[in-house]
């Protein structure tokens, strides 16, 4: 017999229909998969076949094999939502619609495509990347005025950390993650040794598992601890640039490499600027939770 499902999303943005119109595409599914679009909806539409009849009473409380099996379609359908979306943002060159943001508002079953049942939500926590922010005070407010007589700048390094701890694309993570470990040891070794800014700046950097080891070991005497997760983070990085297809980098797999990153940065500020209480204190650390529905 035929299992129909539905899902509906709301998207963050606006996709430029021009007309008002809605519009279908077909999309692969073992079954039959359409996706309608509005200018700030869509609805994705499957059916799949079972060998086993299923009564209206059944749906309403699925059996754990029942449920993984539609889970595992809903799952299906999602990832189709999402390449439409993304289809539709670079193709159309529409940066209005942020993909990340397309949010599930109800998923739906039914074995008649008359009458629809709503499957409840599974809910979930994400766990963003912590965070040690400091408090402006007194204290701290002087120091921020001394950072201004010295004419003294945060690093550009910490622009896409900060980017990489905010955004849920594990993709981006990474890549900013990366961007923010190359910048922050160049901008360290310049403000260290101000005669090598050419080199730095006009050459192939070496690989970040070397610039963390063996060229911070040189100029400080002492290695960054984890300088081999950033030379694996690296790797991984030029995988999803040059090669997407075989980097597959889970949220959580990020989460941890941007956090790796962070501790990297604010280790090279300790050592450049000592006695600077705000970065040598730990502040508190706190960890960003999304509530998720699927």
């Amino acid at each position: 017999m035929n299992i129909y499902l539905q899902q509906h999303y709301s998207i963050s943005g606006t996709i430029h229909t021009g007309d008002d119109e809605e519009y279908s595409f077909k999309l692969p599914f073992d079954g039959k998969c359409e996706i309608k679009v509005t200018d700030s909806q869509l609805k994705v539409n499957a059916v799949f076949s079972i060998k086993k009849v299923i009564t209206d009473s059944e749906l309403k409380e699925m059996s754990p094999h029942f449920k993984k099996m539609i889970a595992n379609k809903l799952d299906h359908m999602r990832q189709n939502a999402f390449y439409l979306i993304n289809l539709l943002k670079y193709s159309l060159n529409n940066d209005w619609i942020t993909e990340e943001l397309l949010r599930v508002s109800s998923n739906e079953i039914s074995i008649d495509n008359l009458n629809w049942h709503v499957i409840p939500p599974k809910s979930m926590l994400q766990m963003g990347p912590s965070a040690s922010p400091r408090e402006l005070t007194k204290d701290t407010s002087v120091i921020v005025q001394n950072y201004i007589d010295d004419k003294i700048e945060p690093f550009v390094a910490l622009k896409h950390l900060h980017r990489a701890r905010q955004d849920d694309v594990p993709r981006h993570m990474w890549i900013e993650a990366t961007i923010a470990a190359e910048l922050a040891i160049k901008e360290f070794l310049i403000r260290l040794k101000p005669d090598m800014e050419l080199i730095l700046l006009e050459l192939p950097s070496p690989h970040l598992g070397t610039l963390y080891g063996k060229v911070l070991e040189h100029y400080i005497g002492e290695r960054y601890p984890k300088s081999n997760k950033l030379a694996d983070g690296s790797t991984i990085r030029n995988k999803l640039i040059h090669r997407p297809k075989e980097a597959n980098i889970t949220y959580e797999k990020a989460v941890e490499y941007v956090q790796i990153v962070e501790d990297a940065i604010y280790f090279l500020l300790r050592k450049l600027y000592p006695m600077d209480p705000i970065i040598n204190s730990g502040g508190i650390g706190m960890t960003p939770v999304r509530h998720l529905e699927q």
